[in-house]
């Protein structure tokens, strides 16, 4: 009786263990840092693993055996799990619903290609399926983390991700650079380095997006991802701004046809606009940058592209068009589709990360030329937003101008001067000349990228006249 009664007791304390055991492993399977484990040294000798704190032994989950409200968590960390989401609410009504690990992988790219890995996703949620709003807040890539710099002594891709382009210091890592690497070496990254990283800027940041006297929830980005075995990894991500416009034509008094832009969503019955899975299938290029060798060899790398330029209706550019397929999975979806820079108005580049295009997906400046460079011949893009999470215009009291960094003409000359004085050269790229309007989006999107600096600079001048 005695021995029953003991042989019970152990098998409740064994239980017991393995129940404080489970949860104790089922920790580290929550996403961290934008990644889910690091289980790909082999391959990417550069990360960064000193946030990971678990058991050396320890494997992570197989992205099979995940559950979906497993699926969810890790995607709240990190969109690249969104496309394996099995959810119906994500995708167009009688069409996959999610997809699998093996369907994240080029197709057209040979099974030892360096980049077969890579795939985007298309993330459109503004809110959640509570109704709360979404933050923007893009996450840039770092050059230590792409495998494409394996050959880098790590030391210099540490410098190069956090100095500030055409700084003293900066430069002394271009003499380094000179200095340490091989001829061939050192032109193909001081190719990248002119031609992509220079244009890098401070990562979009704020709570909302404005279009004149509205404003909306922000939340939609273009990820870049790598399959790894078991991990996936988020790269960067991006803001862009999918479909909210239609072009119509009216015919005025004078018989003149005039066109005008009307709110048409691809949700509910238009759900079908976006392919759930689509492919890039030509890269193109920009008038502000001259393709060279360098960058044909670069081409030839990633399995494609070439330097035409893509032009809308032969007037605007389109610069670093990436051209959309939608898969035939998708008959009904709209092509001639892509991935471009902010073109158009100034008013598109408020909107970045809340839907305003005709369309296409379009990125910032950086965005768009790392992408390009970035992204392979017939990479996968994903598309996936649940219809009552797309579009989201905020309700508030008051006046617009409460929500805007400059509330006067006079502020936004002031920070026109400032930005023209201390930072000319990403002036330029911003486009923010030293006169202009004080709430459209260029200036709106300079003030957030140098927000910190220029607020300490008008507290001190403050504190000087006082």
């Amino acid at each position: 009786m005695k021995l029953t009664l003991f042989y019970k007791l152990l098998k409740i304390v064994l239980f017991l263990e393995l129940v404080v055991l489970y949860f104790s492993y089922s920790l580290y399977i929550s996403p961290i840092n934008n990644k889910v484990f690091y289980a790909c040294d082999t391959i990417y000798h550069n990360f960064d693993t000193s946030f990971y704190q678990g058991p050396p032994e320890y494997k992570p989950k197989p992205i099979a055996s995940l559950s979906l409200e497993e699926l969810w968590s890790y995607y709240l960390t990190n969109p690249c799990y969104l496309p394996l989401i099995k959810d119906s609410s994500l995708w167009e009504p009688g069409k996959n619903i999610g997809f699998n690990y093996a369907d994240l992988c080029n197709d057209s790219l040979p099974s030892d290609h360096t980049y077969r890995n890579r795939y985007l996703v298309g993330d459109f949620n503004v809110i959640d399926n509570k109704g709360n709003t979404h933050s923007l807040q893009e996450v840039y890539p770092k050059m230590m983390d792409l495998r494409d710099f394996d050959n880098i002594p790590i030391d210099i891709l540490r410098r190069l991700d956090s100095l500030k382009y055409g700084t003293k210091a900066y430069d002394s890592v271009l003499q380094t650079i000179d200095t340490v690497l091989s001829k061939e070496s050192a032109s193909i990254l001081m190719n990248f380095l002119s031609k992509v990283w220079s244009y890098k800027m401070l990562p979009i940041s704020r709570d909302y997006s404005f279009y004149w006297s509205s404003l909306f929830s922000a939340g939609q980005y273009v990820v870049l991802c790598e399959a790894c075995e078991d991990t996936l990894i988020m790269i960067s991500k991006f803001a862009t701004s999918a479909k909210r416009l239609n072009i119509g034509h009216r015919t005025n008094e004078e018989g003149l046809i005039t066109e005008y832009y009307y709110t048409d969503l691809p949700i509910g019955r238009y759900r079908n606009y976006y392919a759930g899975l689509n492919t890039v299938s030509s890269k193109h290029w920009e008038y502000g940058r001259f393709y060279d060798l360098l960058d044909k060899l670069r081409d030839e790398e990633l399995g494609g592209g070439h330097n035409r330029i893509v032009m809308y209706r032969n007037k605007v550019e389109l610069s670093n068009f990436l051209l959309l397929v939608p898969h035939p999975d998708y008959p009904k979806a709209m092509k001639n589709n892509g991935i471009h820079e902010v073109a158009l108005n100034d008013v598109a580049r408020g909107m970045l990360g809340t839907a305003n295009s005709v369309g296409c997906l379009r990125v910032s400046d950086f965005a768009a030329k790392f992408l390009r460079w970035w992204t392979p011949q017939d990479c996968k893009l994903f598309i996936a937003y649940n219809d009552t999470c797309y579009d989201n215009r905020i309700e508030y009291e008051g006046n617009i101008l409460d929500y805007l960094p400059f509330k006067t003409e006079q502020e936004g000359l002031d920070f026109r001067k400032w930005i023209n004085t201390f930072y000319p050269y990403y002036a330029k790229i911003l486009e923010i000349d030293e006169e202009g309007s004080y709430r459209n989006g260029y200036i709106i999107d300079g003030y957030y990228h140098f927000k910190d600096e220029y607020d300490n600079c008008l507290v001190n001048k403050e504190l000087q006249q006082e």
